[in-house]
């Protein structure tokens, strides 16, 4: 690793530990989580499962436009732009588990 460092810095690149790359992604993962609401958090799971507007709307007991106003903070807060991408978000740092997701499509 420290060849590799060092090749790195002499060509202008630069370098960052496995140890510091990690470390670095887990605290911006939690300060992203740490970000949201729990009813973001609870909207984010419910997009992530792939449910829609109406669904949470009724099952949060909330007005569908309340609904969407809180998808739009999760873009804005998670610096994305469609309910895909807060799934990939929420796969990603396991929000929510991918093989937990086919059970809950298509089961109303």
């Amino acid at each position: 690793i420290m060849l590799r460092a060092i090749r790195k810095v002499y060509a202008g690149e630069r370098f960052l530990s496995p140890e510091i790359a990690k470390h670095m992604a887990l605290k911006t993962k939690d300060s992203l989580l740490e970000k949201l609401s729990e009813r973001e958090l609870q909207v984010l799971i419910m997009i992530a499962e792939g449910q829609s507007v109406q669904d949470i709307s009724k099952k949060l007991s909330l007005n569908p436009k309340t609904v969407n106003t809180y998808r739009y903070r999760l873009f804005d807060k998670l610096d994305v732009s469609s309910d895909v991408e807060l799934a990939h978000f929420a796969i990603l740092y396991g929000v929510v588990n991918k093989e937990n997701l086919s059970d809950t499509r298509g089961s109303d």
